[in-house]
C-alpha cells in the first residue's frame, strides 16, 4: 500500500500495489474500495469458532493513528463509529455512512494468541467531518456564531462541486452570492477549495434561529440547531408618570437578560399617529437620549425639557412583537385669579399680573396681545417691543411689565389661550396718584350722606314741635278731673287739676 499526502489537512491518496506471482497470506484480505456515504461489510476469517467475543481494530499508519477498538467502541477514540459499526454472527463488521476518515487498516481477533486477519478499506469521494452529527448552539441577538463544517476529499474529487447549505425555512444555497442576498453582508465563508465550508454569521437576530445543515454529495451532512435568545421585556404593564412642563422624564424599557442585544426596536408616540421618537423629529429635536449604545439591554428613553405637547402614550416595541406602554401626563399652567383692572399715570410703568396656580409649573409657550389691534406684544418666540417685558422670576410668573406708558397703551390686554383679560387705563392729569382719586370719591360720597342725614334730622324735629303745641281740651259738663300734658322740648311741662 502506497499513499501520498498533501499539505492540506486530511488530504491523501492511496494505491495498493499487487505484484504478479504473489499470493496473499491467509491473514490478509483483498482491499475494499467504497465511496463516502456508502456502507461496507468487512469479513473476519476467524478459524476458532468457539470464541463468541470478537473485537475489530483500526489503525492508519500514514496518519500515525495508534490502533484502537472499533467494536466494541473505544470510549475515547472510537466514538466516531458509534451507531455506525456492528458485528454480525459470523464475526463480520459492517460500517454505515462511510467517511474519508474511515479509510485505513482493519482486523479482527478473538484472543491475544490468535492470528490477526487484516483488510484495508479504501474510500473515494468527499465526506463531511462528524457526519450526521447534530450540534445545539445558543447565542444572544447581536452576537456572532461559527458553524464549523469541514469536507475531506480524495485526490480525484473537489469539495466545491457537490456542496450546499440548507438554512431555516427550507431554504437552500449553493453559492456565496445567495448568502450575500439573504444575510446582507452579515456572513463570512472560508476557502471552499481547501475543504473548509464553515459559515460565520454576525449580528444575529431572532429571524436567524433554526436548523442549519452542511451537505456534501447529497448524503453527507452535519446539523446545527441554532437558538437565538431574544429580548423578554422586564415589564409589560402600562405605567403612568406625571411631570411638569420643563422637567425631564425617563420612560423605562429593558430586557430581563442583561446580555441581550436587541437591534430592532423603536419608541413611538401613539397619539401622534405613531410618530417615532428621534432627535431628527422636530417635536423632539435635541430632547431625547437613548442608553442602548452603552448598555444594549437598556432600551429606556429620556425626554428633557418637556412641554404640554409631549403628553400622551408612548410605546416601546421589540422586533415588531413585544411592546410596553407608558402614559405621560404633563401638568400645565392653570392661571390664578388676579385683579383685571389697572389704573396708571402716563409716563409710568405698570405690571399686568398673570401667574400659574402651581408654583412648580414652568410654561414654555406664552403670548400677550392687545385685543383691539390683535397685536402681539411679547411671546416666548420673539420680543417685539423693549417696553414690554415678561417677568419670569419665579418661572411660573407670566406677568407683563409695560414701561413709559402713553395714552395709546390704554385698552384691553389678553394672554393667548389662557382667558386672562386685563385693562390698562392711562391719562389722569388732575391727581398725582390714582389712589387719591378713589379717596376723593369716597369723601364726596361720605359728605353727601352726612348732609342728607342732617337735613332729615332738622325736618323731623320741626314736625314734632308743631304736634306738641296742640292742647287737649276737657268737656264742660263733666265733673271728672282731667290732666293735660303738653310735650315740648322748649317748655317745661305743666299739670292742671280741678278741685272737687
Amino acid at each position: 500500500m502506497y499513499c501520498c499526502k498533501t499539505t492540506a489537512p486530511d488530504q491523501k491518496s492511496c494505491v495498493l500495489l499487487l505484484v504478479e506471482g504473489c499470493t496473499l497470506s491467509e491473514t490478509e484480505q483483498e482491499p475494499k474500495m467504497k465511496y463516502a456515504g456508502e456502507s461496507v461489510l468487512l469479513p473476519c476469517r476467524e478459524t476458532n469458532s468457539l470464541h463468541s467475543d470478537v473485537q475489530w481494530w483500526y489503525s492508519d499508519a500514514l496518519a500515525y493513528t495508534p490502533e484502537y477498538s472499533v467494536s466494541p467502541v473505544d470510549s475515547i477514540k472510537g466514538q466516531r463509529y458509534k451507531d455506525r459499526a456492528h458485528i454480525h454472527r459470523n464475526h463480520s463488521l459492517s460500517i454505515t455512512h462511510l467517511t474519508i476518515d474511515d479509510m485505513g487498516l482493519y482486523w479482527c481477533k478473538t484472543t491475544e494468541t490468535d492470528p490477526k486477519f487484516y483488510v484495508y478499506l479504501l474510500i473515494e469521494g468527499c465526506s463531511v467531518s462528524e457526519n450526521e452529527r447534530s450540534v445545539e448552539i445558543s447565542r444572544y441577538s447581536g452576537e456572532s456564531v461559527f458553524l464549523p463544517c469541514f469536507v475531506t476529499c480524495t485526490a480525484r474529487h473537489k469539495p466545491d462541486s457537490q456542496f450546499r447549505w440548507k438554512l431555516p425555512n427550507y431554504r437552500e444555497i449553493k453559492q456565496t452570492t445567495e448568502l450575500n442576498r439573504l444575510y446582507q453582508g452579515r456572513f463570512h465563508m472560508f476557502h471552499i477549495s481547501s475543504g473548509n465550508l464553515s459559515l460565520l454569521i454576525s449580528d444575529l437576530n431572532e429571524e436567524d434561529e433554526g436548523l442549519y445543515s452542511c451537505w456534501s454529495n447529497g448524503i453527507q451532512h452535519k446539523n446545527f440547531s441554532l437558538t437565538i435568545k431574544g429580548c423578554t421585556l422586564s415589564e409589560t404593564k402600562q405605567e403612568t408618570k406625571t411631570k411638569y412642563a420643563g422637567d425631564s422624564v425617563l420612560l423605562s424599557c429593558s430586557c430581563k437578560d442583561p446580555k441581550t442585544k436587541p437591534k430592532d426596536f423603536r419608541w413611538t408616540h401613539v397619539e401622534s399617529s405613531g410618530t417615532e421618537m428621534s432627535n431628527k423629529t422636530s417635536q423632539y429635536k435635541d430632547r431625547v437620549h437613548m442608553f442602548n449604545k452603552t448598555t444594549p439591554s437598556n432600551l429606556s428613553l429620556l425626554i428633557s425639557n418637556l412641554t404640554e405637547e409631549h403628553q400622551g402614550t408612548y410605546r416601546c416595541t421589540i422586533n415588531n412583537k413585544a411592546s410596553t406602554y407608558t402614559r405621560l401626563i404633563i401638568k400645565g399652567c392653570v392661571l390664578s385669579e388676579h385683579q383685571n383692572t389697572k389704573i396708571s399715570q402716563a409716563g409710568e410703568s405698570v405690571i399686568l399680573p398673570c401667574s400659574c396656580e402651581d408654583p412648580q409649573t414652568k410654561p414654555e409657550r406664552f403670548e400677550w396681545k392687545r385685543a383691539a389691534k390683535n397685536e402681539t406684544l411679547v411671546s416666548d418666540a420673539d420680543k417685539i417691543n423693549s417696553r414690554f417685558q415678561i417677568i419670569r422670576d419665579p418661572p411660573h410668573n407670566l406677568s407683563l411689565r409695560i414701561s413709559n406708558l402713553t395714552e395709546t397703551d390704554g385698552g384691553l390686554y389678553v394672554k393667548q389661550s389662557k382667558h386672562v383679560t386685563l385693562t390698562v387705563v392711562t391719562g389722569f392729569e388732575d391727581v398725582s396718584k390714582p389712589i387719591y382719586l378713589i379717596y376723593l370719591i369716597y369723601l364726596m360720597l361720605l359728605l353727601v350722606f352726612t348732609m342728607t342725614g342732617f337735613v332729615y334730622w332738622i325736618f323731623t324735629r320741626a314736625r314734632k314741635e308743631r304736634r306738641g303745641s296742640r292742647m287737649i281740651q276737657s268737656p264742660d259738663d263733666e265733673d271728672d278731673t282731667y290732666t293735660s300734658v303738653v310735650y315740648s322740648q322748649s317748655y317745661t311741662p305743666k299739670t292742671s287739676t280741678d278741685e272737687l
